[in-house]
């Protein structure tokens, strides 16, 4: 599904006692604040939903919300806008029972935002509303409200972290051939569980879909596909075993039907797909289904523009939902997902068996600028296909991974340096080789790292997202572990054994 850009609701309130002094002056910086937020977040990618701006018409004595009927009127709006948070304005004093409604009927991620300003009561408001919150405890998020103190750039953190459980909440994620691949217990789960906090639904179908819409791909689509490879310069290795071009027609035939059963599913709000692959498609089918990993997560094909959608490989439902996380926190950027193939003391080694989103050969969704930069050769495992490789770039990444110990979930997470893949590093590599690889520093103990590793999978993406995970993981009720300091391994490490 498109990714489109996380909605907000805004309400601004005020003192409701008419005997108040400087009400004049007290209204038009409620105004001005009011207004001045909304734009910011605007101008930000956000799209705000705003009653007041319709409710209060020119020449009104008062603009903030004072009355029972006026907040009524603004939740009436705001839930016909489809919101997915709400901002509250503690521009000055109000009675704290008037937001208090709001947040009760709405029943979204809340955010109490006041200025550093002393000319008005907004500390006395956000404390106030923020108390009765937790006094009252209506719902969830009357618990895990947050407030913040004139800094503008953590409330577009906020809003990109608590939007993107929202959306996660409301959407679907699809399991070809099921879960418990190669008989890895950590890559099971309780789905009726997720499904009550963190996902809206979990569809499973048997990967013969695939097989049978695969066998009727017509030639034509699967000739434009080899050809749009070809054109932008794939590197493709021929041989007589693993991959010849009739086998990686089969995989591009795959890789269609796929695409095509996605479309199909459209209501179903699908934002992430794993498709299981052994044994069932790399050696009964006779060939890996490795350009699903590689090419979903991606934003063009030789069709033409497609909607980015997370991928992984056996099953693994948490990895699915940290990569689909992941991605509607970055506004569309598809997650890296692979396997924790090496960690050391300069750096850890990513590398999926056999393809991970094309989008990390040069980190970008165009495909003119990533495929001279990406490897199609014979897989080293399965009957036959051919494997996606190539090295990821250089700069700051966010790695993280959903986890689960007793029944209870756990995000791990830290800000990393993809480094370059060097001569040094890939002559070092024996097993897999032809697969992509990504290398990354984190800073850490690797000796401490291996103790505490929550799965042989990790996801990452670019930039630093730390503080919209940690909105995110605190919303949703999972405590975060950080892995990019040594102090974090060594807590959780000792959490652990008390769990």
């Amino acid at each position: 599904m498109p990714v489109d850009s996380p909605k907000v609701g805004i309400l601004s309130f005020t003192d409701p006692r008419e005997t108040a002094a400087f009400f004049s002056e007290r209204e038009g910086y409620i105004q001005q604040r009011h207004r001045k937020l909304a734009t910011y977040l605007e101008e930000n990618g956000i799209e705000v939903a705003d009653p007041l701006s319709e409710m209060r018409t020119a020449g009104g004595k008062y603009f903030g919300l004072r009355k029972m009927g006026e907040v009524e009127e603004a939740v009436r709006r705001l839930r016909s806008e489809g919101i997915e948070a709400l901002i509250i304005g503690c521009w000055h004093w109000t009675e704290p029972m008037l937001p208090l409604y709001a947040v009760r009927e709405l029943n979204l991620p809340v955010c109490l935002f006041t200025e550093d300003d002393p000319t008005w009561a907004g500390a006395t408001n956000v404390s106030a509303v923020g108390a009765s919150l937790w006094e009252e405890a209506a719902n969830r998020h009357a618990l895990t409200h947050e407030r913040i103190l004139a800094d503008r750039f953590a409330l577009l953190k906020w809003v990109r972290g608590v939007t993107a459980i929202e959306r996660l909440k409301r959407s679907s994620l699809l399991l070809w051939g099921g879960s418990y691949c190669l008989r890895m217990e950590h890559l099971q789960d309780d789905i009726p569980r997720l499904k009550s906090f963190l996902v809206g639904d979990i569809l499973t179908e048997g990967q013969y879909i695939l097989i049978r819409r695969a066998e009727k791909m017509p030639r034509s689509r699967v000739n434009g596909f080899l050809a749009w490879l070809n054109d932008n310069g794939v590197q493709i290795s021929y041989d007589e075993n693993m991959l010849t071009e009739p086998i990686l027609r089969r995989q591009i035939a795959l890789y269609l039907a796929a695409r095509d059963r996605l479309q199909e599913l459209g209501e179903e709000r699908i934002v992430g797909v794993s498709v299981r692959c052994q044994p069932e498609l790399s050696e009964e089918y006779g060939v890996t289904a490795c350009l699903l990993p590689s090419f979903l997560p991606f934003g063009e094909d030789s069709e033409g523009k497609r909607p980015v959608v997370s991928a992984v490989c056996e099953g693994d439902i948490k990895g699915l939902l940290t990569c689909a996380l992941l991605a509607r926190i970055s506004a569309g950027v598809p997650a890296l997902f692979g396997d924790l193939k090496y960690v050391g003391k300069d750096y850890l080694i990513i590398s999926n068996c056999g393809g991970s989103s094309v989008y990390y050969a040069r980190n970008s969704n165009r495909a003119s600028e990533v495929l001279p930069y990406v490897r199609i050769e014979g897989q080293c495992q399965g009957t036959a296909g051919g494997s996606v490789g190539y090295d990821g770039q250089p700069g700051p990444l966010t790695v993280a991974r959903l986890l689960r110990i007793r029944g209870r979930y756990f995000l791990q997470m830290g800000l990393g340096e993809s480094l370059e893949i060097t001569s040094q590093i890939r002559e070092r590599i024996k097993w897999g080789q032809m697969w992509p690889h990504i290398a990354i520093s984190l800073g850490v103990d690797p000796a401490k790292l291996t103790r505490v590793t929550g799965s042989n999978h990790y996801s990452a993406i670019p930039g630093n997202f730390t503080a919209e995970l940690r909105y995110a993981a605190r919303e949703a009720g999972i405590p975060v572990v950080p892995i990019d300091s040594d102090e974090g391994l060594e807590d959780f490490y000792q959490r652990v054994a008390g769990l």
